[in-house]
């Protein structure tokens, strides 16, 4: 009995070495404590000594229901253990691993309680940590627990919305049914969870099958945990649900191949167009020598349609000139026609003389008849004057005669004349015309000469464009090239 005491005294004071000790009455006021306590605390002893247990609680708990059924608990010498959370001297919260232990008098009632501490702020800081950081993981990652055979353990929300199952679907179901038919069965996935069952991380983007075949893409890591004795056993899968993105990007990378395949159409396109350009240039260059070419034609038509419109000029001033010349020659022949007639009337004039004589002569004859030898003379010279008489007559029809041919021949020059002048007269209008066609052609043809001059210079002008063309259609290539180079880089 006696050893067994010392055996007691002896494994207390091993406690009391290593464990923070407070003695208490059963009404929770301190009776003593040891140094381990007080440096916990921060307190003196005297400053704890006949003080209550709540002293080192904060006030809300202090003053709640939950700390009176504590200590009425203790009080009917019920113990009690847990982590607790209290205050030092400065109001600094600690964590300490205690146990309040009643102790019982020979009566079988207990007298007071000793309560036997750990610090373990330090641990419980860094359990704190590390339930904060799985705290924040399980609010922003998806979360999947699987056993070492792929068999689902447990998942939080945010993977649940992210497969659209509750956990009810899933728990106990193998990992496969999130996996497309077609890797299902593969080779590789079986290997797959043979390195996680051999401990191997696994990590990188993971096609995924939710429910209604929705699919889906994860960003993820798969996580083989060991046991407090450094055996695997489970995996923890964290992973982001970056569908939206995978997504954007497959569209991004179709994009880019429509892209290359416009953009390879351009650069052809550019190509045909730096070609085209190219032989246009040429072309325009050689149309500038022909038009050149045309130009110096048409100066010298110009010139050519110059000289005809100036001897045209010449013919019709000539015709103006013989049409004043054959009018004037009408009205000579037209005076002389009449002078001719004039001279016709004079000859019947004398005609109708010729005829009084004669007829005179006649009478004279006859009256020298009657008159006998005494006549004789009378009648000689009637006779004579018959004979004059009828030679007159013969000489005016001769002059007569002569005066008709004059008058027909007149009649006619003056017809011909009527005819040259109206001919000439024509030829005039003709002439005329002609001039002011040719002064118009030479008016056209110097516009033509102009036209072909601008012509030219329009066509160097084009030269010039086509060979900035061609340059810019190479600079457009160059360009073309580097966006498909970029666009590359972006996806």
């Amino acid at each position: 009995m006696f050893g067994s005491s010392r055996e007691s005294q002896a494994k207390l004071e091993a406690l009391t070495k290593s464990q923070a000790v407070i003695e208490f009455n059963l009404d929770g006021t301190v009776i003593t404590a040891n140094d381990n306590f007080l440096n916990a605390v921060g307190y003196r002893l005297d400053e704890i000594q006949g003080k209550h247990h709540s002293l080192f609680v904060e006030p809300d708990y202090r003053d709640s229901r939950e700390y009176r059924e504590f200590w009425e608990r203790l009080g009917r010498g019920e113990y009690q253990a847990a982590e607790y959370k209290r205050l030092t001297k400065s109001g600094r919260p600690i964590w300490i691993q205690a146990s309040y232990n009643p102790l019982f008098g020979r009566n079988g009632k207990p007298f007071k309680v000793v309560k036997f501490a750990t610090d373990i702020t330090a641990e419980k800081t860094r359990s704190a940590n590390y339930e904060g950081q799985i705290k924040a993981i399980h609010k922003s990652q998806a979360v999947i627990e699987f056993d070492l055979d792929g068999t689902i353990v447990s998942a939080n929300a945010n993977f649940l919305r992210a497969v659209g199952y509750t956990l009810g679907e899933i728990e106990r179901k193998h990992h496969s049914m999130f996996v497309p038919p077609v890797l299902r069965e593969s080779g590789e996935y079986r290997h797959f969870w043979e390195q996680l069952r051999q401990g191997e991380y696994q990590a990188g983007e993971f096609e995924r099958v939710g429910k209604g075949d929705k699919r889906i893409w994860l960003q993820a890591s798969y996580n083989p945990i060991v046991d407090a004795e450094g055996k695997l056993c489970k995996v923890v899968k964290f992973a982001s649900d970056i569908t939206e993105q995978v997504e954007r990007r497959l569209q991004r990378a179709e994009a880019q191949k429509t892209i290359d395949a416009d953009l390879g159409k351009i650069t052809d396109a550019v190509s045909s167009t730096n070609s085209q350009a190219t032989s246009a240039a040429a072309a325009s260059t050689q149309t500038a020598t022909n038009m050149q070419a045309v130009a110096s034609g048409a100066e010298e038509l110009a010139a050519s349609v110059g000289e005809i419109s100036r001897q045209a000029a010449d013919a019709l001033t000539i015709s103006t000139k013989a049409v004043e010349q054959a009018n004037e020659t009408n009205a000579i022949v037209s005076g002389l026609a009449q002078a001719a007639q004039k001279i016709g009337d004079v000859v019947k004039l004398i005609n109708n003389i010729a005829d009084q004589t004669n007829l005179l002569a006649l009478n004279a004859t006859i009256e020298a008849a009657r008159a006998g030898e005494a006549g004789r003379g009378f009648a000689v010279v009637a006779s004579e004057v018959k004979s004059l008489a009828t030679q007159t007559s013969k000489a005016t029809d001769e002059i007569s005669g002569q005066i008709a041919e004059v008058q027909n021949s007149t009649t006619n020059a003056v017809n011909v004349i009527e005819a040259i002048t109206q001919t000439i007269s024509r030829i005039n209008e003709i002439s005329a015309a002609i001039a002011a066609s040719v002064e118009e052609q030479s008016s056209v043809t110097q516009n033509i000469s102009e036209n072909m001059q601008t012509a030219a210079r329009g066509v160097a002008d084009i030269n010039a464009s086509m060979n900035e063309i061609a340059s810019a259609a190479q600079s457009v290539d160059t360009a073309t090239r580097k966006v498909k180079e970029a666009s590359r880089a972006i996806v």
